[in-house]
């Protein structure tokens, strides 16, 4: 240790000792390899030899058994026929495991710049330190070839001897510049699908990254991989005979690209007859009216040529078969006949891509894969909700979603509604109904109100709907002028407007049948609207707070899109609009497309079902108002929207709205032989209320006995 005394009385610094002097002649034959040719080795070779991975927490040789599909990929990143590749598959596949071992190839195999694309800089980062790093601090061969420099590793770029690896994330500006030999983009479904602004967009980033392995001409190569994450534009898509792997059609990603290229899918030989046939989650066999554990248990893969069963535990054993020609890669050829890669009859395409099924994937296991897609067929059955079907479809089976083409789809019109609709009184809830929530939009002059009754096995019927115009005594400008006219209501200028809707939290609503009615376990309001109005419910809603009722008052917001991960939350406002500070209200966020997709299917069940929604029969006549319950229609790129011409939909929004308050009150989890309080039929429901008792106020509307309020446990806020 070299010690130093500084000028101030007493103080002493440590240094570590100086490295010791480096001749020429170690520099020299430390450079040396930078002038050895490259090593004619493929990837997959390189990767046997040089890289270890990690496998239940042990570090071992890189074995290319474990992932034999991933051979043909790996090595076509060296071939100088194609300049671009595209892997499309299941999640947990061993792609992102493809690219590390090319670009370990480059290391130490072919010297050459090479970009690594991750989702973003968080992703990219967690990637480096948990996967990057370790395997090449775990590799020796590697290892000893990376730089030995602070600056020589950073979570940005690594230095070996002869090239440089660069780990970016999706900017306009990385891949605008810089030259590489190799670019490869991880998860690229997670990425823009333009680079650049609105303004000045610059191209996909499949497209850019060509751009920067131009100088290397024949050498240079592009490489991607992800699971697809965008559905398919045409519902009735079927492959054809011309191009039989070919994919639906997508708005992008990793799919788009897959079209543009060989189409390549993996192949088994049946150890029966001879014949290939590809190991899809289709060809797998199991019994569908068992419970989806059960049927998942059961599961086999089933050749479609003499229908011989294959064991789950006979995967691994077929996957190596197939890499060593009993099956395989096979590419479409330009007749719409298959054949291998290299074949002269393929597809005229600089891209070369592969499509691998969830099934034949080395981590996927049937039982899971079975187990799980039914159970999101049954959700999608009883709700309407694609969301966790699609995500099956994407992420464990790989392949875009395709919403399964509703047969009975043009039934649902006016007429369909008209000829479904329930004998009912307005006004009076069914006797089956359990509870009622109201439901309020906020328009530019008028409130519309709906009362909706929910019932065992998630029924629920409109009990009423209206539409607030008249402004309360009171309010500012209310009184009516000289020939008896009055304004209608403003909600996004008057807070005093608000207070027609009051009443709303002490309504009673007689059942059918019975000598009791039923208070709303809750109101929920729009709060979005014009300007002005979210500062009003804000408002309002803080006033009924503070008057005790704000366990019974509800500000809803809308959040559209297919990937909105929640149907519905209910929380306060992380942060504000335009950089303001986040309002002191807490808002239940609906995912409004997943929401109405259940509504779309509740309406289809008017003649009975779980989950289904009725209209009433006092409706009949009113096409406007039951028009607003079909004024949407859904598309698989943007989610629901009004159909061309249509005007109002308050219909489809106060029916959303009343969905997602009765399922924040735990609808979906209630189990009706042993139903909550507030669920419970008959007078005992903690809601009811006897209609003898009903009071007569100074005014002559008739309301309830004010609840009893409930204590306030320690540490609520709300």
């Amino acid at each position: 240790m070299v010690q130093v005394s500084s000028g101030r009385m007493g103080q002493r610094l440590t240094f570590a000792p100086l490295p010791p002097l480096v001749t020429p002649a170690e520099i020299l034959a430390d450079a040396l390899p930078l002038l050895d040719p490259p090593s004619r080795i493929s990837v997959s070779d390189a990767a046997e030899r040089n890289v270890r991975i990690q496998v239940q927490g042990a570090w071992q040789n890189f074995d290319r058994m474990t992932t034999p599909y991933m051979v043909e990929p790996s090595d076509t990143s060296q071939s100088r026929l194609f300049k671009m590749g595209a892997f499309l598959g299941p999640s947990q596949s061993g792609k992102t495991k493809m690219l590390e071992t090319v670009a370990f190839h480059a290391v130490t195999s072919d010297p050459g710049p090479v970009l690594i694309i991750h989702m973003t800089r968080q992703s990219r980062d967690v990637w480096v330190e948990e996967k990057l790093d370790p395997s090449i601090l775990n590799s020796p061969a590697i290892f000893d070839r990376i730089g030995k420099g602070r600056d020589d590793s950073t979570f940005s770029r690594k230095r070996f001897r002869g090239m440089r690896l660069t780990i970016g994330y999706p900017t306009s500006t990385i891949l605008s510049g810089g030259t590489y030999r190799m670019v490869l983009i991880t998860d690229i479904d997670h990425i823009p699908l333009v680079m650049g602004g609105k303004d000045n967009p610059e191209g996909s980033p499949g497209r850019m990254a060509l751009q920067r392995i131009k100088s290397y001409l024949s050498r240079g190569f592009v490489l991607l991989e992800g699971s697809p994450a965008y559905p398919s534009l045409d519902p009735n898509y079927k492959p054809s005979k011309e191009e039989p792997h070919k994919l639906p059609p997508v708005e992008g990603g990793i799919a788009s690209y897959y079209n543009q290229g060989t189409r390549g899918r993996w192949f088994w030989e049946c150890k029966d007859c001879g014949e290939e046939f590809e190991p899809c989650f289709d060809q797998l066999h199991y019994n569908a009216e068992l419970s989806p554990g059960a049927a998942g248990e059961m599961a086999e893969m089933e050749c479609p040529h003499c229908h011989t069963l294959v064991a789950h535990r006979h995967k691994m054993e077929f996957n190596r078969d197939a890499l060593f020609g009993r099956g395989g890669w096979r590419h479409e050829a330009e007749d719409g006949s298959l054949c291998e890669l290299h074949d002269e009859a393929i597809r005229r395409t600089s891209t070369a891509s592969w499509a691998l099924n969830g099934a034949a994937a080395t981590f996927a296991n049937w039982n899971e894969l079975v187990t799980n897609w039914l159970e999101a067929k049954k959700r999608l059955e009883d709700l309407g909700d694609h969301v966790e079907l699609a995500g099956v479809t994407y992420t464990e089976i790989g392949l875009p979603y395709q919403a399964e083409k509703d047969e009975d789809e043009n039934e649902l019109s006016l007429q369909f509604l008209k000829d479904h609709l329930q004998d009912a009184v307005r006004g009076v809830a069914p006797e089956w109904t359990r509870f009622v929530v109201v439901s309020i939009d906020v328009q530019g002059s008028y409130f519309p109100v709906q009362i909706t009754a929910y019932g065992e096995g998630n029924r629920s019927q409109v009990v009423d709907r209206v539409d607030l115009t008249v402004p309360p005594e009171g309010a500012p400008n209310a009184a009516a002028d000289e020939h008896g006219n009055r304004r209608r209501l403003d909600p996004g200028r008057y807070l005093e407007d608000w207070d027609v809707l009051k009443p709303y939290a002490n309504l009673v609503v007689p059942v059918a049948g019975a000598n009791y009615g039923l208070r709303p376990i809750g109101t929920v309001v729009d709060f979005h609207g014009g300007p002005g109005v979210s500062d009003n419910a804000e408002a309002f809603w803080k006033a009924r707070k503070k008057a005790g009722q704000g366990s019974r008052w509800f500000l809803s917001r809308g959040q559209g899109g297919w990937k909105t991960p929640f149907r519905v939350k209910y929380e306060a406002p992380e942060r504000g609009s335009n950089g303001k500070t986040a309002r002191s209200i807490m808002l239940l966020t609906i995912a409004t497309d997943r929401l109405k997709d259940t509504m779309h299917s509740a309406l289809k069940k008017a003649s009975g079902g779980v989950g289904a929604l009725y209209l009433p029969s006092w409706m009949k006549d009113d096409d406007n108002m039951l028009g607003e319950f079909i004024a949407e229609e859904r598309s698989g790129r943007t989610g629901w929207s009004k159909k061309p011409g249509v005007v109002r939909n308050e219909g489809t929004d106060v029916t959303v709205q009343s969905r997602a308050l009765a399922e924040h009150k735990k609808l979906l989890k209630i189990d009706w032989a042993a139903p909550p309080k507030w669920a419970t039929g008959g007078p005992e429901n903690e809601n009811a209320v006897l209609l003898e008792d009903l009071q007569t106020n100074d005014m002559g509307e008739v309301e309830a006995p004010k609840p009893k309020r409930r204590s306030r446990r320690a540490g609520r806020l709300f």
